[in-house]
């Protein structure tokens, strides 16, 4: 059951979280392995970077919104855009943003 039973705002219903992407054994290998060689070439590539970002459902934890990001800089930026939507849309409205 929600924590608060007539939530103003969606952070109230809502976390947010960065999660690392799900690869297999072998694709977080080879991810590395192409970054090293990327790095080590004066490139940037940054596929171990590449992660998800999750609102989870407080009282249960279960993911309700799963968005994948490339990197940092895309991380940082989406978390910055869906923590201030969690901060001022109340639950509804934040469902139907996002379409959930």
């Amino acid at each position: 059951m929600p924590d608060v039973l007539d939530p103003a705002t969606a952070d109230e219903v809502y976390l947010l979280g960065l999660e690392p992407r799900r690869r297999a054994r072998w694709g977080r290998l080879v991810a590395g392995a192409l970054d090293l060689w990327c790095a080590t070439t004066g490139g940037r590539f940054e596929l171990t970077g590449a992660g998800v970002v999750v609102v989870r459902r407080r009282y249960d934890g279960v993911a309700e919104l799963r968005v994948p990001v490339a990197g940092a800089e895309d991380a940082a930026v989406l978390l910055d855009v869906v923590r201030d939507q969690l901060a001022t849309l109340s639950p509804a409205e934040f469902r139907t943003a996002w379409g959930i």
